[in-house]
């Protein structure tokens, strides 16, 4: 059964046996959804409420827009000597950090005050 009210659809549908239900054509037209697709169930207050969900890709994507957007808003707040460093050593590895931090003069000078070698 299919009941207006302003802007909301009420739709009604049956639980199988197997607690299984089917999504009304309204419903899966509305929401876009398509076999396969992932949806969630949000409960509060006694109610469920069923919105289509991320799918994998677009919560990877989702993720690295964002990881973007953390990134250039950094790049606002660094120094040109930073830039510089961030470019430099993009991709290293850890171990290319211990190498680059452990060959500059400040670190020498610190080893050697500290632990005398």
């Amino acid at each position: 059964m299919k009941k207006s009210e302003g802007d909301k659809i009420v739709v009604t549908t049956t639980v199988s046996k197997a607690y299984q239900i089917t999504v009304p054509s309204v419903v899966r037209k509305v929401l876009g959804l398509a076999p396969g697709d992932p949806v969630d169930f949000e409960i509060e207050k006694g109610q469920a409420v069923l919105k289509k969900a991320e799918t994998k890709e677009e919560k990877i994507r989702r993720v690295f827009a964002e990881l973007d957007r953390m990134k250039e808003a950094r790049e606002k707040h660094m120094t040109p000597e930073q830039k510089a460093f961030a470019k430099m050593s993009a991709g290293w590895t850890i171990n290319q950090y211990h190498e680059y931090y452990d060959g500059l003069p400040e670190t020498k000078a610190y080893v050697k005050e500290k632990y005398g070698v």
